[in-house]
């Protein structure tokens, strides 16, 4: 029994990353998420062209883009910040060919588009990349396309694009490109899993290597020299970038449609996060391959957009899923302070509302254990394991009996049964039964947030399932006493 609580307790306490924002973007999809450099601003990129977010004030930044149902819809994006300009500058491509800088002005912080220009024979940009170490003026950009091109561009004072070079790949698809070592671009083969070094200044392809797994997205790490890609069969594998041969691989439910999911490091490259077709969000230590944490962004339904960005010891994760039945997207946003020494004073007050939001989630559960050592009598007689236990509690809080009959409704348990499922079935507490409730804990469940209680929710019912798992596996000697089990 003691073990039992402490694999629950400590599974609980890995939840460590804090839901910060959710938006709704009035679209049919979202391809590509990214985050500024100074963590502020989110944009989001897809069938209705760019949004933008603060993420301070969970407010839309307008973009004054008046060509944008031109331009066709945004199929990459990223944030560059070019040596000339102060401001931030977000630059994208879309199915049409068109590559465009908007810029973020000082008088009223709205952004304004400073560079369009269709590439090409205007087929579809796949991908987008940008060297930080250029020092000579300008943006030095490589862009994939569509049609196996492969270009790198430049950017300058001017907000006029130049071209360096331009050739055609031997049937590899770009889907991921990136700059190393100043002078290098390394070129992602969509699904063919073929990956190709080559000269920034001309072009001259240096090596050819071949992946052991399809790739439908790539993530490089060049202070790490690795490389994490989607196999779009498993999960995610880990790469050499020198020598690319695998070094794990981070397992997932297995997709039931090969997609291309985005995945990318965070923490300093601690961990790697990725999508999914199951409504998760993924995270796994990069070391040891253990699955961390799984984020909740929806029921079910494809996550295949996930923005990460690291900024002065703090990490925040933004991912995007279409809305069942309706032409919405949602985008949830989370983050955790991993590293408060680097944490500017400017930052203490996000991290002081990082803690309280912890404390408000973690309570409830507090909470129940009190109850579950109650429920064996431990000394005060509040509920007895025989009559009334730790779910009897749980369902009799209306907040978390709503949300779970609603769930189990829309279907978040299907093809899932386990024994405390009695907890969701759909019996909301009568008015006697809630004004048991003690005081305190009501006062309490009243000033937790909707986001926080559907949370909560979610984490009840896996931990109820895990409980009757570990129950199945346990010996008869332990099964004997599945009567005084609490289900958390």
């Amino acid at each position: 029994m003691l073990l039992l609580i402490k694999s629950l307790l400590s599974n609980f306490f890995r939840r460590s990353y804090a839901k910060t924002a959710s938006f709704t973007a009035q679209v049919g999809a979202i391809y590509t998420l990214v985050i500024s450099q100074d963590g502020q601003i989110l944009a989001s990129g897809g069938s209705g062209g760019v949004k933008l977010w603060n993420l301070r004030t969970r407010k839309e930044i307008r973009y004054s883009g008046t060509n944008q149902d031109l331009y066709g819809t945004v199929s990459c994006a990223m944030w560059i910040k070019p040596s000339h300009r102060a401001t931030n500058v977000l630059c994208y491509g879309t199915g049409l060919g068109y590559l465009i800088f908007i810029q973020q002005n000082a008088r009223d912080a709205n952004f304004q588009e400073i560079c369009a220009q269709r590439l090409r024979d205007g087929r579809e940009i796949t991908c987008l990349a940008w060297d930080p170490s250029w020092s000579d003026g300008g943006a030095r950009i490589p862009v994939g396309m569509r049609d196996s091109i492969v270009q790198v561009l430049l950017l300058d004072s001017h907000s006029k694009l130049q071209s360096v070079f331009a050739g055609r790949l031997n049937k590899t698809v770009p889907k991921s490109i990136a700059f190393v070592d100043h002078d290098e671009i390394y070129v992602f083969g969509l699904f063919d899993g073929n990956v190709i070094r080559m000269k920034a200044a001309d072009g001259t392809i240096l090596r050819e290597h071949h992946c052991s797994s399809v790739i439908g997205y790539a993530a490089v790490n060049t202070r790490k020299r690795l490389v994490v890609i989607d196999n779009a069969a498993n999960g995610f594998t880990l790469y050499r970038l020198d020598r690319l041969d695998a070094i794990r691989t981070y397992l997932t439910a297995p997709p039931t449609v090969p997609v291309p999911k985005q995945v990318a490091f965070g923490e300093d490259a601690r961990l790697i996060i990725g999508g999914s077709d199951n409504g998760r969000v993924y995270l796994f230590n990069r070391k040891s391959g253990e699955l961390l944490e799984m984020l909740y962004h929806s029921n079910t339904g494809l996550v295949q957009a996930v923005a990460v960005r690291d900024v002065d010891g703090r990490c925040i994760i933004a991912s995007a899923s279409p809305t069942a039945g309706r032409q919405c997207v949602s985008i949830k946003v989370w983050a955790r302070n991993y590293d408060l020494q680097k944490t500017k004073p400017g930052q203490q007050l996000s991290v002081l509302s990082g803690l309280w939001a912890t404390i408000q989630f973690i309570a409830p559960f507090l909470f129940f254990v009190v109850l579950g050592l109650f429920s064996f009598g431990v000394g005060f007689g509040v509920a007895r394991s025989d009559n009334l236990n730790i779910v009897d509690w749980a369902t009799n809080i209306p907040q978390i009996s709503r949300l779970c009959a609603m769930l189990q409704e829309r279907g978040a348990l299907a093809g899932h049964p386990f024994r405390a499922a009695d907890i969701v079935k759909t019996r909301i507490p009568d008015s006697e039964q809630v004004n048991n409730i003690p005081g305190p804990i009501a006062e309490t469940l009243d000033s937790l947030n909707a986001l926080t209680m559907e949370e909560l929710a979610h984490r009840f019912m896996d931990l109820a399932r895990m409980a009757d798992n570990r129950v199945m596996d346990e010996p008869d000697n332990v099964k004997a006493l599945s009567d005084k089990v609490i289900y958390l």
